[in-house]
């Protein structure tokens, strides 16, 4: 589901549980603390940051306490947190011109220098003299996976198939930049394919020569939390019987008190990946659903690991509830943590926002804002209802084909799960089952959107013209009755669609009814539709 359709349903769910709690269906759980008394947790921690860091001029918080500061709005580049004209970014940068911190056999590493980058307000595609932005996306393999490395010691080349964090963190650097995801389905494929027969992740990819060995794997809290954090950035929701399996897990998991464990130690940092997961696919950490009859909740968890001093521990003793050991994963990982759930909105997203109008500056090589229909278009590709191709071009006065046209019709309507599994008959005898469109054109037919040539031929790599869009799109808002009252005495039926297509806004530039439709005509007419729609 794409991010402006996430956000009316998210929306509906607030009316129905409000609904409900008027009405007395529920009662609801209330969390014992309140967005006040964690805002005043989270500024002890920032406290702790900018006392003990100051003598070394703040180097050592990046990448991600950057990333906790940045979202309860401080920025760690300013006068605040600088010490003799050198902070963070400073020595971060310094760092990486040496290759410190970034060894090519990772990909994480430049990852998670992308999101400190950002949250420094730094430039990601240029920083230290190297683009990381495009150096993570030429780690996408041809399966949809981000390579475990950036390149091979042998070969140079992005290699390995093993990690799923290198690919989780691969989709959240790129949001962070203000990037969309290349080969998006695939990506979105791989990732479902590593969900365990209990509904959650682990790190890596397991093999196992026994089959019966799959059933033994015990997920983890963490990184089926960062699974989720991937899918919500790659627009999936609870709709995908996938996400809704590990969010049913996340429920499974949780502890009595209200928080989560890892490697069996109930700890702060699966709190703060759950809160990260449930922010980024709407939900309120805080809220009734993951609020038990105490007011217990995975942000009331983790606080209970803080520190007077405002820094966290990884365990506590069970007995006395005395500190352990301090952890600076801990703290870093709480902040982040506390920021998702007192603004109620993932810092993610956050940066998204913010560096989203510099990467649609880089979107395509041929096809810059300002160009007609380049804006519609942009909105149409972060929401991954269209895409450019696999050169880094858009090719913008291409024509759209038929079949083009079926499967940016269902990603925009919701349909882009349906059509990948579809398994109906083929109503046409040049739609075979293995035609790369035969989902999508089969649900478009099957809903009554588009219709072949012929009764039994639809010529799937026609262009699609300029009548046949609105008629489509006519038909796709249900209008059909509303279009034929349109049709002038003795017209033809066609008009009336046409006719309807221009009072709704749909109708784009220089529209020719038997002309072929280019792609940033038929993304303009799709982007009013959807508007429309909606």
């Amino acid at each position: 589901m794409n991010r402006r359709k996430r956000i009316i349903v998210s929306l509906l769910l607030v009316l129905v549980i409000s609904a409900n709690i008027c009405t007395g269906v529920f009662a609801a759980n209330e969390s014992s603390l309140t967005r006040e008394e964690l805002y005043k947790a989270a500024q002890k921690t920032i406290e702790y940051y900018h006392k003990t860091y100051k003598s070394g001029k703040y180097q050592g918080i990046m990448d991600w306490p950057a990333l906790g500061l940045f979202g309860f709005g401080e920025d760690v580049s300013s006068p605040k947190w600088t010490v003799d004209g050198k902070n963070a970014a400073y020595f971060r940068e310094e760092e990486a011109k040496n290759g410190v911190g970034l060894s090519k056999t990772k990909n994480t590493d430049f990852q998670r220098t992308i999101i400190g980058i950002c949250a420094a307000g730094k430039d990601p595609r240029n920083f230290a003299g190297m683009n990381l932005v495009q150096i993570v996306k030429d780690t996408m393999l041809p399966n949809g996976h981000f390579a475990d490395s950036v390149a091979d010691n042998k070969t140079g080349k992005p290699v390995g198939d093993n990690l799923i964090n290198a690919h989780i963190f691969g989709v959240i650097a790129l949001h962070c930049a203000g990037e969309p995801v290349p080969n998006r389905d695939k990506c979105v494929e791989w990732l479902e394919n590593q969900q365990h027969k209990d509904g959650g992740f682990t790190w890596d990819v397991k093999y196992f020569d026994n089959p019966k060995d799959y059933d033994y794997i015990v997920s983890d809290v963490d990184m089926t939390a960062a699974a989720l954090m991937a899918f919500a950035i790659l627009g999936e929701d609870e709709s995908n019987p996938v996400v809704a399996k590990a969010i049913q897990f996340l429920h499974d998991e949780q502890l009595p008190n209200g928080g989560f464990h890892s490697w069996g130690t109930d700890n702060p940092e699966s709190c703060a990946w759950t809160i990260q997961a449930l922010t980024l696919l709407g939900q309120d950490p805080m809220g009734p659903e993951w609020t038990n009859a105490k007011g217990q909740n995975p942000v009331t968890s983790l606080l209970r690991f803080q520190n007077s001093d405002g820094s966290f521990v990884h365990v506590l003793e069970e007995d006395d509830m005395m500190d352990v050991y301090e952890n600076s994963m801990s703290t870093y990982e709480a902040l982040y943590g506390m920021a998702d759930a007192y603004n109620n909105k993932s810092a993610y997203d956050m940066l998204y926002e913010k560096y989203r109008p510099e990467g649609e500056k880089y979107l395509f090589k041929d096809y810059k804002p300002g160009d007609y229909a380049f804006k519609e278009t942009a909105d149409l590709v972060y929401d991954y209802i269209i895409s450019g191709y696999t050169d880094g071009t858009f090719k913008p006065d291409n024509n759209v084909t038929r079949a083009e046209f079926t499967k940016m019709l269902n990603n925009g309507k919701g349909f882009r799960n349906e059509a990948r599994d579809y398994s109906g008959e083929s109503k046409f005898n040049d739609v075979p089952e293995d035609h790369w469109a035969y989902g999508n054109i089969g649900v478009s037919a099957e809903k009554g959107y588009i219709t072949g040539v012929t009764e039994d031929t639809f010529k799937p790599e026609d262009p699609i013209t300029g009548e046949q869009l609105m008629i489509i799109l006519i038909r796709a808002a249900s209008l059909e009755e509303e279009a034929d009252k349109l049709k002038t005495g003795g017209g033809d039926w066609v008009e009336g669609y046409i006719n309807l297509a221009k009072e709704k806004g749909l109708v784009y530039e220089n529209f020719q009814p038997k002309e072929p439709v280019t792609r940033a005509q038929c993304a303009w007419s799709l982007y009013q539709f959807l508007n429309i729609n909606n």
